[in-house]
């Protein structure tokens, strides 16, 4: 089994993949700022940890990759928030600090599993036809619309990469997650500001702990297909398995059978509440325009369906319909 070095393998998707990995026979280390939810994951198991910040600690990361036989790069700002209120910093880890982890694998000739991100794609502009990874092309908004600074870092990558890829520099595998959802996304508070607002689940579960309306933003008619965590992680760990097939392309991750609006998706996700939490809890749920819950510069996707017949050509397909992925990720 190669070993596997998870770079940002503390965060949400990286924590759970370790554990898969390990699990699966992997020698694998995680490498991040901390290891909480590792230690979550992995109970009272052995893991390996070392603490990497890609943006400061060069010498550490060359280190790493060379150590390792396969790299996956899942270090990456992901909140809309950060997004509007700290763009350059997006730019920052997103692109410039990524692309270092690229460089060191190509330098030490290691295969990259490379995180990018379905907001890629862009804007669907009215389309009912799914995100294709090599053939759909990539539309965003203004330069005013700050909200796109994440998706075109993130594309500007997969490019170089692409690139590095056909000079033969690089062997890699390309990842599009759609919507993964799932235990220790994010942390369930009183308040939220502005500033720090998380993705939707942790943002609906609070309102729901706490007995604060769900803010649906434009009224909720953007569409997304949610992803359990668990059929996330079996799709990477088929990639590396597979890689000498893989390697040189793209591969979009998500379930394309949960589609739902965000405002069905709230009243999906009070019914789970209702009925394994609280059934006499008075839900209220409200719309709210965009501008007054992120700020100005936001714009939406309206909406981000998946293709995912490449996976499934290598045996892969999602086990978990919307409500059984919301009943994991909630309760």
């Amino acid at each position: 089994m190669p070993s596997v070095a998870l770079i940002g393998g503390s965060g949400f998707i990286g924590s759970h993949l370790a554990r898969h990995l390990s699990s699966a026979g992997y020698e694998v280390a995680a490498f991040d700022l901390g290891d909480e939810k590792l230690r979550l994951r992995f109970a009272n198991d052995d893991y390996r940890f070392e603490r990497l910040d890609i943006r400061t600690d060069a010498d550490i990361l060359d280190r790493v990759v060379a150590a390792a036989d396969v790299v996956v790069n899942l270090a990456a700002h992901v909140r809309p928030s950060s997004f509007l209120r700290r763009p350059l910093e997006v730019v920052d880890l997103n692109y410039t600090s990524s692309l270092e982890v690229v460089n060191a694998c190509i330098r030490h000739r290691r295969f990259l599993v490379h995180f990018s991100t379905s907001e890629v794609y862009g804007k669907a502009n009215g389309s009912s036809e799914p995100f294709r990874e090599d053939t759909t092309d990539c539309t965003f908004g203004s330069i005013r619309n700050h909200r796109w600074i994440y998706a075109t870092a993130k594309q500007l990558l997969d490019r170089i990469i692409h690139a590095h890829g056909l000079a033969g520099a690089l062997e890699y595998v390309i990842v599009r997650p759609f919507n993964v959802i799932g235990p220790l996304m994010d942390d369930v508070v009183p308040h939220w500001t502005r500033e720090d607002n998380p993705r939707v689940l942790a943002n609906f579960m609070s309102a729901l702990v706490y007995g604060r309306p769900l803010q649906l933003v434009n009224g909720g008619r953007s569409r997304r297909c949610f992803t359990y965590i668990d059929d996330a992680v079996a799709a990477i760990e088929l990639l590396i398995r597979r890689r000498r097939e893989t390697s040189h392309e793209i591969f979009n991750i998500g379930n394309p059978a949960n589609e739902t609006t965000i405002a069905d998706f709230a009243v999906l996700l009070a019914d789970i509440y209702r009925t394994h939490c609280d059934p006499t809890a008075a839900i209220e749920i409200e719309s709210i325009p965009a501008e007054d819950f992120y700020g100005p510069g936001y714009e939406d996707c309206d909406r981000r369906l998946p293709d995912v017949t490449k996976l499934a050509r290598l045996g892969w397909s999602p086990r978990f319909d919307l409500r059984e992925t919301l009943k994991r990720s909630a309760i």
